[in-house]
């Protein structure tokens, strides 16, 4: 085993091939018929100034010389190549090369394993420049005659990409994509869109293309993606490199977008469909990948699901920090080499290795195929095709709409779509199934007909918020200026959620007359900078409009960002005049507004026993947050009839308790209750004395005796307010509908995801699982300060790091002693010593609720 190296699955081998100064930053690698090995050889990604190598990239062939099973001879098949990213060999046999612009293929018409001459085949007119990391990245080609090629997101700018016979696909404001061409570079045409940088794709035994696309600023994780036709992944990067907007899903949260396969760690690089190695028969199925910024390469545990797969990740093979793998390829034998980068600078450095995973002798291994076999079948995907394509009868397809996988209801909106189903389709805009109502949008919108536009109106109006969503995701994607007066009609028709306005906001922008102009004609060659501002006043008038709901009044006022304004508006809400919604909600808010006005408001409210106990609970929370100086009062509500009130008004003044009023409050309000009372109160008084509530609790983080602790039901309502509260410090890193920070995970969903003893694992011990895209990292400056966040960008010059207190912070390297990652997780372990046992109950069923 080579040192610095584990193996985790000890039926491998893993040995070093080759290193520099034989070969440098090596990326693409590929593998002949007469199994020699093609490497492509970066000398032209960011060099620096003093680099010492050829000014293009070369593409190196080594090959067994003697027969001994050794790569022991090297030559150059080709050179002068300008950002070189991947290579590959199409069933013909000749050696295409992706570029960060172009696709090239390279003939050998006499087999000496040097090119004679080349010839380009696709390549990007626009933009003239571009990062080598956010344009033409993979490229793979399927048995049938078409190569696919992978494009990042060309940071919003307009592009422009074409075909040997002229044919073109562009964009302007989308995300990445997936297109196709034959083999010549003819009939190119867009195969799936909405990613972020998808690096590599690759097909499996079945056919379906897997595609490893990296992860947007503030959203994640990377993902392993089955790539359709016509699929939508969700990342546009108009609305910004976050990922985090109305119109933008990752993980297929708004229908008409696609869900993620396989969850990746940060940076993948290089896939391989497993079963064209040689490994041991477990490994049927599924799919390698280099996690180039984990040091690690790991294999997808992938199970059917569906007409598409779903599964998880374990790594096989982990370095030090000098080992970043990038791409796969395997010789005839089904031996397995891949390229390191080696550093984890991105310039071109020098340093490089090729490595050769191998299975050991006497360990059953799967049975091989070869690059080109013929797919298997698939049984789902048959069936689903005979129903969709071979045997198109529209009710058959509308009832696929009511299915819940949505790869099914993709396809079926696929074949919806066509022309001879518009007339038939119509008449299902109004069915009674909310389904086939919202799959009838869908496929309305997919057929491109502007002449259907006008049934949008209908979809405004419908009783569902996702449908109503929907449909004005459509018209601010089409910019259908026609309904710009009928936007409010969502708002009016039921239920309002927080994610319905948002979208509401964002379709008013998209339709204001100056941005639609701009974006139309590109005004700003990226799209990121075109500004989309609401209309004067726009928010303003709507807050201060009693005819509308209190929900979207409140909503208003939350997103105004005049502070002096928001100020009278909060004191008015806050009357018992208003709705009682009304009134919570902007109590609620005011947890971040500090403000002593606002406080004395929010006192008065806790201390009125003729206003409701949840209010009056909540306004307690939300002074925790305030400078309030006339605290002391809130010592009378231990006194109070409410249980609510009396607990918040516990929790508020442990802060106090060094306080000698306070001390008092707490030691004869405790003295009063019984030995054998165990009420949230009394744990709160003990826990501020610091008293044996905790005394009864599991010595350590044993799972089992934490589970028993814990295992009935709390008061989610209560614990909504220990999620906020100060003491548990939740809402720091984690959102809730919006409400919260953004350091760690979003929990609007958690209860989806995660049971009860997953969430009681995930609160005492934070660091045994940790997804990738919430992995934390540090920087150390050259003074020793040293600063923690997460989301690393690394650039030649700078490195940008998200942290809790200041969001996204640049770095000059100049000023950088060291960074790299945390082995540990960002939440802290410990956190639960600030909570009572009825806390976590509370904060259990609050979460397992949403």
């Amino acid at each position: 085993m080579p040192d610095g190296f584990q193996l985790f699955d000890d039926r491998l081998n893993l040995s070093l091939v080759m290193e520099d100064p034989d070969i440098v930053t090596p990326i693409g690698i590929a593998i002949d018929s007469l199994d020699r090995l093609f490497v492509l050889e970066s000398h032209t990604h960011v060099p620096p100034k003093d680099y010492k190598g050829p000014d293009g990239d070369l593409i190196k062939v080594l090959s067994d010389s003697n027969g001994d099973g050794e790569l022991d001879s090297m030559s150059v098949f080709a050179e002068g190549i300008h950002e070189g990213l991947n290579i590959a060999f199409s069933p013909e046999g000749h050696l295409y090369v992706v570029t960060s612009k172009e696709v090239w293929a390279y003939y050998d018409e006499d087999g000496d394993g040097v090119s004679e001459n080349n010839k380009k085949l696709l390549g990007l007119t626009e933009p003239a420049r571009v990062y080598a990391h956010a344009a033409i990245l993979g490229i793979a080609f399927s048995p049938d005659g078409w190569m696919y090629i992978s494009r990042g997101n060309t940071g919003g700018i307009a592009w422009s990409f074409q075909g040997t016979d002229g044919s073109t696909v562009s964009g302007y404001g989308d995300g990445g994509n997936i297109m196709r061409a034959r083999l010549d570079g003819f009939q190119l045409e867009e195969f799936a869109t909405g990613f972020w940088n998808p690096f590599d794709l690759k097909f499996d035994n079945y056919g379906r293309l897997m595609v490893a696309d990296n992860d947007p600023d503030s959203r994640g994780p990377n993902r392993l993606v089955h790539a359709v036709q016509g699929g939508d992944y969700g990342y546009k990067s108009m609305f910004g490199g976050s990922g985090i907007h109305p119109y933008s899903a990752w993980d297929g949260e708004l229908p008409g977008t696609l869900p993620y396969a396989v969850a990746l760690g940060e940076a993948p690089s290089g896939l391989l469909n497993a079963s064209l190695a040689k490994l041991p028969k477990d490994y049927q199925d599924q799919m390698l990948c280099s996690i180039w910024e984990e040091s690690s390469i790991v294999r997808t545990n992938m199970q059917g699901n569906g007409l598409s797969v779903s599964g998880t990740t374990e790594v096989i093979v982990s370095g030090e920090e000098d080992f970043r793998p990038v791409a796969f390829a395997t010789d005839s034998k089904g031996t397995i080499y891949f390229t390191d980068w080696v550093l984890r600078s991105y310039p071109n450095h020098g340093r490089g290795k090729i490595w050769k995973l191998t299975t050991k002798k006497d360990v059953e291994t799967l049975e091989m195929r070869h690059m080109f076999d013929p797919f298997l079948p698939w049984e789902p995907q048959e069936k689903a095709n005979a129903n969709i394509t071979s045997n198109p009868k529209f009710e058959n397809l509308v009832q696929n709409l009511k299915s819940d996988d949505p790869f099914l209801v993709h396809a079926t909106v696929m074949a919806l779509s066509k022309e001879e189903f518009k007339d038939k389709l119509l008449k299902k805009i109004a069915d009674a199934d909310p389904a086939i109502r919202l799959g009838t949008l869908l496929a309305l919108q997919k057929s491109g007909d502007k002449q259907v536009e006008f049934v949008v109106k209908q979809f405004l109006t419908d009783p569902v918020p996702v449908i109503r969503n929907s449909a004005l995701i459509w018209i601010g994607s089409n910019q259908i200026a026609e309904r710009r007066n009928d936007l409010e009609l969502a708002l009016n028709a039921g239920e309002v959620t927080k994610a319905l306005f948002e979208t509401y906001l964002e379709t008013v922008k998209l339709l204001q007359p100056e941005f639609m102009a701009a974006y139309k004609s590109k005004e700003i060659k990226n799209s990121k900078s075109l500004k989309r501002p609401l209309p004067d006043h726009f928010l303003s008038s709507l807050v201060a409009d009693p005819s509308k709901l209190g929900k979207i009044r409140v909503f208003a006022l939350g997103y105004m960002e005049d502070n002096s304004s928001q100020k009278d508006l909060f004191q008015i809400f806050l009357t018992k005049e208003n709705d009682p919604e009304i009134r919570l909600e902007i109590v609620r808010m005011l947890k971040n507004h500090p403000d002593k006005e606002l406080a004395n408001q929010l006192l008065e409210i806790a201390l009125d026993p003729g206003n409701p106990e949840l209010l009056r609970a909540d306004a307690i929370l939300s002074l925790s947050g305030q400078p309030l100086q006339d605290w002391e009062r809130l010592i009378g509500l231990l006194e109070d009839e409410k249980e609510n009130v009396q607990i918040e008004a516990a929790r508020y003044l442990r802060s106090k308790i060094n306080t000698a009023s306070v001390k008092k409050a707490f030691e004869e309000k405790l003295s009063a209750m019984g030995e054998d009372n165990n009420s949230p109160l009394k744990q709160q008084l003990e826990i501020g004395l610091n008293r044996g509530v905790l005394s009864g609790r599991p010595e350590n983080t044993d799972q089992k005796e934490w589970q028993a602790l814990l295992a009935s039901k709390g008061d989610g309502e209560r614990g909504q307010r220990v999620f906020y509260s100060n003491m548990a410090l939740c809402s720091t890193c984690h959102a809730i509908e919006g409400k919260g920070g953004d350091l760690g995970p979003d929990l609007s969903n958690v209860g989806q995801s995660k049971d009860r003893n997953m969430l009681i694992t995930s609160i005492l011990l934070p660091s045994h699982e940790m997804s990738p895209e919430w992995q934390g990292w540090f920087i150390k400056l050259k003074d020793g300060t040293i600063h923690q966040g997460r989301q690393i960008d690394v650039g030649e010059t700078s490195i940008v790091i998200y942290t809790l207190a200041k969001g996204f912070v640049t770095f000059s390297k100049e000023d950088i002693a060291d960074y790299g990652l945390i082995k540990s997780s960002l939440m802290p372990e410990g956190l639960e010593r600030n909570l009572t046992d009825s806390d976590l109950k509370d904060l259990l069923s609050f979460l397992l609720e949403r």
